[in-house]
């Protein structure tokens, strides 16, 4: 985890959210979100447009649910689409104003190469030059809460995840797979002053890269 940013974030942000550390958290999903991370990104989006623990901007929470979706990730482009419908017509120009801004600092084309060049290094740095094609005979001692464990390099080298490439193809096949659901709203009910929003993270990956 130390060497995706994204995803050590992204749980940092996700647990500050249980804890109701809502600046905590939301520090956490902005750093998440400099390294491509799109599912930050909607968390972000959805605190700004549901004001979790602060004055709710849906302008705000539009422009980052546009950056959230530029991939097409089916859930993230139904919820921007689901906000647009719910935006006034000031709001929408205001939110238009601000997506610029954001892909400029948040986007793929700056984001993407940032978390590239974090993965190159961390790759660099633990393989070194000699170990080549030791690595499928490589098994790799990490510690854990449970004491320690051990994980086969084939399955820690995995291209998938150090590789620029195939770790955004790793993240398309997963978030592209994740359903689109309707729900029945019921009578009204009271809930707990701070909401705490549902996971919609993918599982991290069962190595700990």
């Amino acid at each position: 985890m130390d060497s995706h940013p994204d995803l050590r974030y992204r749980k940092w942000g996700v647990d500050a959210l249980h804890r109701h550390e809502v600046n905590d958290a939301m520090d956490n999903f902005r750093r998440a979100a400099r390294y491509a991370d799109k599912p930050a990104q909607g968390y972000l989006a959805e605190m700004y447009w549901y004001g979790v623990e602060m004055p709710s901007d849906r302008a705000l929470a539009h422009a980052w649910m546009v950056v959230a979706a530029e991939r097409g990730y089916p859930m993230f482009v139904e919820l921007r689409d689901r906000f647009a419908a719910g935006l006034t017509e000031q709001q929408l120009q205001r939110s238009q104003r601000i997506q610029p801004e954001l892909m400029a600092e948040y986007g793929d084309a700056v984001a993407k190469p940032r978390i590239a060049d974090v993965l190159r290094r961390a790759k660099m740095e633990m393989t070194g030059s000699r170990t080549g094609s030791q690595i499928s005979n490589m098994d790799i001692v990490y510690g854990s809460g449970a004491g320690s464990s051990t994980i086969k390099g084939a399955v820690y080298y995995a291209d998938r995840y150090w590789d620029p490439v195939e770790y955004h193809r790793w993240q398309d096949a997963t978030w592209e797979k994740v359903p689109v659901g309707t729900v029945d709203v019921g009578l009204p009910q009271n809930l707990p002053a701070t909401p705490v929003l549902p996971l919609t993270q993918p599982p991290v990956p069962p190595t700990n890269p």
